[in-house]
């Protein structure tokens, strides 16, 4: 059998094989990044080992046949740079010994599930199937809000008999009864050597939550931050800044391993490096910044920023942070000054942002040309065309 050679086999992904994930609208996908429809749907009598749908995917990876719903890696690979698929197979298949994909076994062990949007923020790239915030705001604008009742909790899902790793967001998992739940169980069962991932907005630290954490002694910690200052209270709304920033070194009292991700679209596009040159100051401690980009909708995304200049100067800039250095970070400021350059101005999905943009802007009266002025200058754009 030959070995893993995710550069021969370019279609093959070790999540489908450990992990499971489940989203807001209870859709199992090989990811969180898997497609937009789920492969099916997701009860308490769900096998994983079993599920003709994710035998199917794997049979396809094994045979280097590539998966439709794993596009997103795909393009990433395609693109030069690092995609999940090939960070999370070196890592597991490091972790589990596998050396050939012969060796590669059906066993779930890492968990990711959200059903939980309950959250205290109401960023601007989120929608309300995250963020419950979101969904009252929605409501009052009149827009489309699809929030599905969930019949089970995080907590239920996850077989505490087997499971080595959890994966947990939002909504915001600090607010979360069930993850709270689910830590709860796991001490209790004495299992704290679990792997938790927490992907947390850091506004929210509250004690109970905190003594809970210390128990286990694998915690990783990404505190998602989108920009500096007020740009990230705009983007991420209503999050002040100094009560953030204090909870994050409060976070380092209880693991070492913090890192941050940085969600890159339209509103950060051009300010990128203020923020990262002020982690790489404040937590100098901090090994990793993940820079993740909004995948959907098109008007979000960082390529219909129009000022192609602006961004690009912006950056070249990263390229002098010490976080350059990483393989990772520094394959991903290299794709986005490679798209940016490619890409094309996209009048009607810049009029759609707009559109969008405002109506948020008037919901909470406050102003772009305030928080992010280039953005608010690139209304000239469609101007110019019309």
């Amino acid at each position: 059998m030959p070995k893993i050679n995710l550069k021969e086999n370019r279609a093959f992904c070790i999540l489908p094989f450990i992990h499971l994930h489940v989203n807001e609208n209870n859709d199992v996908k090989p990811c969180c990044l898997g497609g937009l429809n789920g492969i099916t749907k997701y009860t308490k009598d769900f096998n994983f080992n079993n599920s003709p749908q994710l035998e199917e995917i794997r049979q396809k990876m094994l045979a280097g046949n590539r998966v439709s719903a794993c596009t997103e890696c795909y393009n990433l690979d395609d693109a030069g740079t690092y995609s999940s698929r090939v960070l999370e197979t070196e890592d597991w298949s490091k972790k589990l010994g596998y050396e050939t994909y012969e060796d590669v076994k059906t066993d779930l062990i890492y968990y990711d599930i959200r059903n939980d949007n309950l959250c205290n923020l109401s960023c601007r790239m989120c929608n309300p199937q995250f963020s419950s915030q979101l969904e009252k705001e929605y409501k009052r604008l009149g827009w489309p809000v699809k929030v599905h009742p969930k019949s089970f909790s995080f907590s239920d899902a996850v077989d505490l008999d087997t499971v080595q790793k959890i994966y947990v967001a939002g909504g915001e998992p600090s607010l979360m009864p069930g993850f709270r739940e689910f830590l709860t169980r796991a001490i209790n069962a004495n299992r704290t050597d679990i792997e938790i991932r927490m992907n947390t907005n850091a506004t929210n630290l509250n004690k109970e939550y905190r003594e809970l954490l210390r128990h286990f002694n694998n915690v990783h910690i990404v505190v998602s931050l989108d920009g500096y200052d007020n740009i990230n209270k705009y983007i991420r709304w209503p999050a002040d800044w100094a009560s953030l920033i204090e909870n994050v070194h409060g976070l380092f009292k209880i693991t070492p391993h913090i890192g941050f991700n940085i969600t890159v679209g339209i509103w950060n596009i051009s300010n990128l490096s203020k923020l990262v040159f002020f982690l790489e100051k404040e937590f100098h401690k901090c090994r990793t910044v993940l820079l993740n980009k909004i995948y959907r909708p098109k008007s979000q995304e960082f390529t219909t920023f129009p000022n192609k200049e602006l961004a690009l100067q912006d950056l070249e800039l990263l390229k002098s942070s010490k976080f350059y250095q990483q393989l990772l970070f520094q394959s991903k400021v290299d794709y986005y000054i490679t798209e940016m350059k490619n890409s094309s101005i996209d009048i009607d999905a810049l009029t759609e942002f707009f559109k969008f943009n405002d109506a948020l802007d008037k919901s909470r009266d406050v102003k772009l040309i305030d928080y992010i002025p280039e953005l608010d200058a690139c209304r000239s754009y469609i101007t110019k065309q019309i």
